[in-house]
């Protein structure tokens, strides 16, 4: 059997139980420290800028939100899908995949604000000046680092990617 045979036919084996199982634990660990992140990265921006990059209009805060959380959720949603269904399978190199994942997530983070909006009528995020109102093009900067760390965390750090799954050559 040739390399590209056993790669499919491990993701053939692969079942819907274990990607909902590692899911779950992600969404439970990853996301509240990826929001973290983000408050770090808000104050940042502000310490090299003097304005917060994003603001929360409906939030008592406006720099942060506890809402704000739901994109975090989606976020490790959409990292952990692709890896699982289409970065490991295919055996993606480690900087296409955090390219790939940063620009996934860059138009997620739009996608949820528009979203937001559209449904509830609130706004999640807002960035001022920017012509995307939901995101920015500085933010694919702050999602290189989200998928680097989310890499980081679940990979190398807490191990919570299954038994099968081993850290990608860089």
């Amino acid at each position: 059997m040739n390399a590209m045979s056993l790669t499919q036919a491990a993701a053939q084996r692969r079942s819907f139980g274990v990607y909902a199982r590692v899911l779950a634990t992600q969404i439970l660990y990853v996301a509240p420290l990826l929001w973290l992140l983000e408050l770090l990265q808000n104050q940042a921006w502000k310490a090299a800028n003097g304005t917060f990059g994003w603001v929360y209009p409906d939030s008592p805060y406006q720099w942060f939100s506890f809402g704000s959380m739901v994109l975090w959720v989606g976020a490790v949603f959409l990292m952990w899908t692709l890896h699982y269904y289409w970065f490991h399978p295919k055996q993606y190199r480690l900087w296409t995949r955090i390219g790939i994942a940063s620009a996934v997530c860059w138009v997620g983070e739009w996608v949820g604000g528009f979203m937001a909006v559209q449904l509830t009528g609130k706004h999640l995020q807002v960035w001022p000046g920017a012509a995307l109102v939901y995101v920015s093009f500085p933010a694919l900067f702050f999602w290189v680092s989200n998928v680097i760390v989310y890499h980081l965390l679940t990979v190398y750090g807490a191990d919570l990617t299954p038994d099968y799954d081993s850290p990608a050559d860089i």
